[in-house]
């Protein structure tokens, strides 16, 4: 029934209101004095009104209904204030750029009980991780989180074990700069020794307070954070940012995900 309102501008839905309650609307609604606020939605607009008087609604009630829309438009927030686009690489004229690695920092300046870090390499960890260890320090409640794939390559045979034994150090010493150890997951199929049955954890995301995500192509190294010609989106809109986070806490609840233990490698 309120579908032609909400193809209103909530200006015109506020003069709208204002003429229902006080102005000419308000001695009666008819399809001239709408079409001078309008314009071409006064049909739909006429018949919209036109229900609610049949209904008992006086214009004046009417008015604080539109008011009520209009108010709610104007709380609403921008697509732009929602989802963003983060695009580095080579400047082109017209096109506005960013530096991946600067949002993926910002968002880490800004996080407050948990970050969730999704990804496919990793490259000059230590550098990259610096302030992340740093945050952690700094807030001790901070919970940061890695999923990254764990690969058995073409020509390792090891027991899957060992496979993530090797990882698990090398992350701790020469990726991981700080002393308080994030908590680490991978996919086991990636291990799997059936390269028919195997498969690439490959997803590449930041997730800050369950309130922000960056989903993007870049991988962590530093090419990818600060030289690649790499694509993502930066999104603030919560229910989709809810549903990214529950989509991979969902696979480490069912343990389609496993813990990599990263305490034990440091002596």
């Amino acid at each position: 029934m309120f579908e032609p309102l909400h193809n209103l501008t909530p200006a015109v839905l506020h003069s709208l209101a204002t003429s229902l309650k006080d102005g000419p609307l308000s001695l009666g609604i008819t399809r001239h004095a709408l079409n001078q606020i309008v314009g071409g939605h006064a049909a739909e607009v006429f018949a919209c009104f036109d229900k609610l008087l049949q209904q008992g609604m006086s214009p004046a009630h009417i008015g604080l209904l539109t008011e009520a829309v209009a108010t709610a438009r104007d709380s609403a927030a921008a697509p732009e204030h929602l989802i963003d686009l983060v695009i580095s690489g080579p400047e082109v004229a017209g096109v506005p750029t960013a530096d991946t690695g600067a949002t993926v920092q910002t968002l880490i300046e800004s996080a407050e009980t948990e970050i969730l870090l999704v990804g496919y390499a990793v490259h000059n960890g230590k550098r990259l991780f610096k302030r992340l260890a740093q945050r952690m320090e700094e807030v001790s409640s901070l919970r940061v989180t890695f999923h990254l794939d764990i690969p058995r390559k073409l020509t390792d045979t090891s027991l899957a074990s060992e496979i993530v034994r090797r990882f698990a150090r090398d992350f701790a010493m020469k990726h991981w700069p700080g002393r308080s150890l994030p908590e680490l997951y991978y996919d086991p199929r990636a291990l799997a020794e059936d390269t028919q049955q195997r498969a690439s954890l490959h997803a590449k995301c930041v997730i800050v307070d369950r309130r922000v995500a960056l989903v993007t192509s870049a991988n962590f190294t530093d090419a990818a954070q600060r030289k690649n010609i790499e694509t993502g989106v930066l999104i603030r809109y919560e229910p989709f940012v809810l549903r990214l986070h529950g989509y991979f806490e969902g696979l480490r609840n069912s343990r389609q995900l496993t813990a990599c233990a990263l305490a034990s490698t440091i002596g």
